[in-house]
């Protein structure tokens, strides 16, 4: 469930969120290591799981949860007569709360037309990300977009008022410093950086943003809750609509609820 835009400025943008890179499985390596180990019969589980549409990020997870029990197979541990599928052992996972195997799995997103007031919010979720953000002192905004809570609507002439006034600013600064003619990059670098810090923290920007699946989990219960801030709430939609088809499994235990034209995701497995 997204929020449609609700006015035609260009330079009044909302947040998009792109799954660039997901951890995968290298198959040679995992046979080579089942062969060399005696464990080949995990292969047939392995594929069993393929079969089915198990995402290979969440066969890897299964795979660590399995090989610290030795249960891969029967055949390393006497303890065992039988092991679980792929499939069970990882909603097993979920209701157990054994939640550092899914930390091997990572996701990695772009988001662009993004604020700054959402990037030091997603920020602070440090355990288990990592973060890559324009730049405000290499990269100049000449022309200046930002994101616009749909809240403020009917003030939105005041706000392209401001808007105007910023960006017209800022080529002002620009003209009287003659950036474009300093040849000393270094110098037109703390002109940037100078600069920047008239710019609102509703800026437009992008940010690159990898997590683990256990993080993730976390941070869509954290950020798409009816008390955060509207835009984060509406970029972790878009992050959970991505996910939840690919990692089915891993997201099997939530709940949905719209919440002012959002969804609101709980999980019932709490431990993770």
């Amino acid at each position: 469930m997204q929020r449609q835009d609700v006015q035609n400025n260009p330079h009044f943008v909302f947040p998009k969120t792109y799954l660039i890179g997901y951890t995968t499985l290298d198959l040679h390596e995992l046979w080579q290591y089942l062969e060399d180990t005696g464990q080949k019969a995990f292969w047939y589980d392995f594929e069993k799981a393929r079969d089915v549409g198990t995402n290979a990020g969440e066969i890897l997870c299964s795979f660590y949860a399995k090989a610290c029990y030795a249960s891969l197979t029967t055949e390393k541990n006497k303890n065992i007569s039988k092991t679980r599928s792929i499939e069970d052992n990882i909603k097993g996972i979920l209701d157990s709360g054994h939640g550092s195997v899914i930390e091997h799995c990572n996701l990695n997103f772009m988001i662009t037309n993004c604020s700054r007031v959402f990037t030091h919010e997603l920020v602070r979720h440090r355990m288990g990300t990592a973060f890559s953000q324009t730049s405000g002192r290499y990269v100049r905004s000449d022309v200046l977009n930002v994101v616009v809570d749909p809240i403020l609507e009917p003030a939105y002439d005041l706000c392209e008022e401001a808007r105007l006034f910023l960006e017209d600013w800022y080529k002002r600064v620009q003209k009287r410093l003659d950036i474009d003619n300093v040849k000393d990059f270094d110098r037109k670098k703390k002109y940037t950086s100078a600069m920047r810090r008239f710019l609102p923290n509703g800026q437009s920007n992008e940010i690159g943003f990898s997590v683990n699946l256990r993080a993730l989990r976390h941070t869509i219960e954290m950020r798409t809750g009816r008390h955060a801030e509207w835009e984060i709430r509406y970029v972790f939609n878009q992050i959970y609509n991505l996910v939840e088809s690919k990692y089915k499994l891993m997201f099997c235990d939530a709940e949905q609820e719209a919440v002012d034209n959002l969804w609101e995701i709980k999980f019932k497995n709490k431990k993770i």
